[in-house]
């Protein structure tokens, strides 16, 4: 037997009970096909990255559970027709568990070498074109336009004028 974590989300303009009702199909299509649920995460109303169906909030549950191989595969074929769900996701969980729980590497400790074999890198030839290459024109630099020479001698004008 193999842990699977499904996530649902259910509308939220459902009358009260309406959610459990949904969310008691769901459960029993797991036990139908031959699971067993582990544990039930319900964290409620929350806001959905984007409108889904015209909903902008959701009521989202995670359903842990354990079952076979091939019941994901009938579970959410049969979810998919249910009209409340907004989305579902199943993933396996020994695998995200594995990616989460992965072991830090140990420390190297100041005593011991540390040896990296590593490829010598070839130096890599320039690729020598067949077509002539095409010098370019150098460009002039710019030269400072006339007016703003102006514009510098207008206050030391301006200046020697009042002193006068």
């Amino acid at each position: 037997m193999i842990k699977y974590e499904m996530g649902v989300i259910v509308r939220v303009d459902l009358p009260e009970d309406g959610f459990t009702v949904e969310m008691d199909k769901v459960k029993a299509l797991i036990e139908r096909f031959g699971g067993t649920i582990d544990k039930i995460d319900e964290w409620g109303r929350r806001r959905l990255a984007y409108p889904i169906e015209k909903q902008t909030e959701g009521m989202y549950t995670f359903i842990t559970y354990t079952a076979g191989p091939s019941a994901p595969k009938e579970i959410e074929s049969r979810v998919r027709l249910i009209e409340n769900v907004l989305r579902f996701l199943t993933v396996r969980k020994d695998e995200v568990e594995a990616n989460v729980i992965a072991a830090p590497p140990e420390p190297v400790t100041a005593e011991e070498p540390v040896i990296v074999d590593e490829p010598a890198i070839e130096a890599e030839e320039p690729a020598v074109s067949e077509e002539p290459a095409i010098a370019e024109e150098p460009v002039p630099a710019e030269e400072p336009a006339a007016e703003e020479s102006v514009e510098e001698e207008a206050p030391a004008q301006e200046a020697e004028a009042k002193d006068e």
